[in-house]
């Protein structure tokens, strides 16, 4: 019956723990055991295999594999079995199937009793950040992140998600250094993955025989294995941490938070209830919480509940204290009295919720939290320096501005040779329009549309003596942050303004020159030039600084001693957050941040 096993590419891999006294048969045979606690007893197992060799399709690779394929029973959700005398359940198939690769395992399942206890004590998990290693950002678009916030504050974001064609370059790395990625979802060539927190890999494709399981199995292991491939997206996320290394150093939990709308999702979504013990008529049984008592529970757990010196966690969960050893676990009187019947069995609230991962703990050094079974610091400010490097587009001539705009006659008709303006017209002049619109209601100095790149850039422009003060480059930042709004304008709005400011000449001080302010370009053909770049799905947006002052290769070489941990003055830090500031308000607005500058 295995060859009648079309399966999906869903799995955790794991490696053997070490110094264990128990044989691979013995440990292969509990967790199986413990993985059909739910089966229906009156039909039986359909496959029950159980360590049986293996070789891979096309290659002589031998591998062990254990398969149970048993029936199991799970309650109506919409019949509430307190109240009826004939229990209503629907039966369902449930299977496990376990490969060994040497001292290197994969878990496929589905409606299985719980296995966590089991598994957790003989194998170690390969966590999310070890099959992000798998391969490298460039190969890769990141599609979807979501993301948990390294806070557990009642006033801040906790949690936040992202999703486009590929976030490197378009998601904003600005402190996101204090961000822990909960799931991943990536497009590898043809090919879609997911990675979420528990380190659960899974790729989108047709079902597929046990065969092609196994070979997808051991070519995922192998990848995992190998690891170590460059992470320039990802690094700027807070980093795992070594807990016991982090405990050394002097840091101690002081506060908890369950996830309690996580909890409650996960509730939902499996159709699960929580029950109380109680007394009915003298006998002890378990009463499931109506929704109003499930909601105030939930409600009560969603507090941040402090951790004082001896661990003692300072709440009305009767006695509960946090446990620190190579995890951090909690222990609480009252969630052990609460239970959850999952996969034909009852575990304790608690459990539960160690299992899923929904809780939190905060340190007294706040570069560190702890989540989802890993401990992590936060590296903003530092993780998002090679992004802020991109931002820099060395210019060839601008070591030759020696002005913003130049001097103006009145029978001048372009902006001086060696001006900033004349450079950014230089730059530009392969685009369709350009156009100056500054002084005045300015949107930014320079608005240049180009119809084969399916772009708009704002260009706003500074000159001044190079230098890496913050000062110059905060004015300058501070005028395009504020101008981002306009950058969604309408065709309408652009119209406006070509009928009005666009068709004028530029007027210095008291002195109106002959420098059009349509420096490039048609208007009468503008607005149906417009309402074609529009309709392009491929239009995008470039907010541009331009400045004679900075330099890419002092700049670069200032931030990357931050990155290495070197000293440096306090306004390189002002200026790296400078920088970080404005990439984050570009990205915020879906546009992207660019800054001309000298080599």
């Amino acid at each position: 019956m295995i060859d009648q096993l079309v399966l999906t590419k869903n799995a955790q891999f794991y490696v053997l723990k070490d110094d264990l006294n128990e044989t691979i048969e013995n440990i292969i045979n509990k967790i199986l055991s413990e993985s059909c606690l739910n089966i229906d007893e009156n039909e039986g197992k359909i496959i029950d295999v159980t360590r049986s060799e293996g070789v891979l399709m096309d290659e002589n690779i031998p591998y062990i594999y254990s398969i149970l394929v048993f029936p199991t029973l799970k309650d109506v959700y919409f019949f509430d079995s307190d109240e009826f005398d004939t229990k209503y359940q629907d039966r369902i198939y449930a299977y496990i199937i376990i490969f060994e690769f040497d001292k290197h395992f994969a878990i496929v399942k589905k409606s299985c009793s719980n296995i966590s206890d089991c598994v957790d004590k003989y194998f170690q998990l390969f966590s999310g950040s070890a099959i992000t290693n798998t391969f490298n950002d460039s190969d890769v678009a990141y599609q979807k992140i979501s993301l948990r916030n390294m806070t557990v504050s009642d006033k801040a974001i906790r949690s936040r998600s992202y999703e486009a064609a590929d976030l490197k370059g378009t998601f904003s790395t600005h402190a996101a250094g204090r961000s822990i990625p909960s799931f991943i979802k990536y497009r590898h060539g043809t090919t879609i993955k997911t990675i979420s927190g528990t380190g659960r890999l899974v790729e989108s494709s047709h079902r597929v025989s046990f065969d092609h399981i196994a070979s997808w199995v051991h070519q995922q292991l192998i990848l995992i294995k190998n690891g170590g491939h460059d992470k320039a997206f990802l690094d700027a996320f807070a980093k795992a941490k070594d807990l016991k290394e982090v405990i050394k150093s002097g840091v101690a939990p002081n506060a908890i938070l369950i996830e309690s709308s996580s909890l409650y999702d996960h509730l939902k979504e499996n159709k699960l209830s929580i029950k109380y013990p109680s007394t009915v008529n003298g006998t002890k049984t378990q009463t499931t919480l109506t929704d109003k008592q499930e909601q105030n529970l939930l409600r009560y757990l969603e507090r941040v509940f402090p951790i004082n010196s001896q661990g003692k966690i300072i709440c009305a969960l009767g006695n509960a204290r946090i446990n620190v050893n190579k995890t951090i676990t909690f222990d609480s009187s009252f969630l052990r009295t609460l239970k959850v019947h999952v996969g034909g069995q009852d575990i304790t609230l608690q459990n539960y919720i160690m299992k899923n991962g929904f809780y939190s703990v905060t340190f007294t050094d706040h570069k560190f939290m702890y989540y989802l079974g890993n401990c992590f610091e936060d590296v903003s400010g530092v993780s998002e320096i090679e992004a802020i490097l991109k931002m820099l587009h060395p210019i060839n001539g601008m070591t030759n501005v020696s002005s913003e705009k130049g001097v103006f006659k009145s029978n001048s008709v372009n902006f001086s040779r060696n001006s900033m303006f004349n450079l950014v017209e230089h730059v530009h002049r392969k685009d369709n329009y350009i156009f100056c619109d500054d002084l005045g209601t300015e949107w930014a100095d320079h608005i240049t549309f180009n119809a084969k790149d399916s772009c708009i850039n704002f260009i706003h422009s500074k000159h001044g003596l190079k230098s890496t003060s913050a000062s110059n480059l905060h004015d300058i930042v501070g005028q395009a942050i504020k101008n981002l709004g306009y950058m969604n304008s309408s065709v309408d709005d652009f119209n406006s303004k070509a009928t009005s400011t666009f068709s004028q000449f530029y007027k210095a001080n008291k002195c109106l020159t002959k420098i059009s302010r349509t420096r490039k370009g048609n208007l009468a053909n503008f607005q149906n030039y417009l309402n074609a770049l529009f309709t392009d799905y491929k239009l995008h947006r470039k907010c541009i600084i331009s400045c004679s002052f900075i330099s890419e290769g002092t700049i670069r070489t200032e931030l990357l001693k931050i990155k290495q941990g070197q000293k440096v003055g306090g306004h390189i830090i002002q200026l790296l957050w400078i920088l970080s500031s404005f990439s984050h308000a570009a990205r915020d607005a879906s546009v992207i941040p660019i800054i001309y500058c000298a080599n």
